[in-house]
């Protein structure tokens, strides 16, 4: 018999740790739920998170709104910038470990979003045109429907 050497041992389970981590980036800790939708499973705090950060987001459309109704640029590209990537910069330290139980198509979706009101933001200041205002804004929330129609966000099961 031949003998293996420890490199080729540590090669393989380097490898395999890659492929492992690699699975879990791109499909997240997921499972299909009743309603057919991708369900995503988070500690309490982890979804605490999440939902207090989607919360954000729907705050800032409604301010964004009102301050365009209101004619009030800086107020609505202020609500804007609140959750831009600005805000997903605020929160890498406690997002680190939910990024790797979030499918990927979740996380492209995410921030798509962020991105998309920083855009917003830029075109609010510049006062472009109300129509053109209203049809980024309608894109924004496309993405939130598809999000809230492809997703949900459960509980991890306590594992004993």
């Amino acid at each position: 018999m031949k003998s293996i050497s420890f490199g080729k041992i540590s090669i393989g389970l380097w490898i395999a740790t890659v492929v492992i981590l690699g699975y879990f980036f791109y499909f997240g800790s997921t499972s299909r739920s009743l309603d057919d939708r991708t369900a995503i499973h988070l500690t309490p705090a982890e979804r605490q998170l999440v939902l207090t950060e989607m919360r954000a987001l729907l705050t800032s459309v409604n301010g964004m709104l009102n301050g365009l109704a209101e004619k009030d640029y800086e107020r609505a590209a202020k609500a804007a910038d609140a959750v831009g990537m600005g805000l997903v910069a605020s929160l890498e330290h406690q997002e680190k470990t939910i990024l790797l139980k979030l499918p990927v198509e979740f996380k492209k979706l995410g921030f798509g979003t962020h991105e998309k009101f920083d855009e917003i933001a830029v075109k609010i200041r510049k006062k472009q045109d109300i129509h053109g205002l209203l049809k980024e804004m309608d894109e924004l929330t496309r993405n939130c429907v598809a999000c809230h129609a492809s997703y949900k966000i459960e509980l991890e099961e306590n594992k004993k």
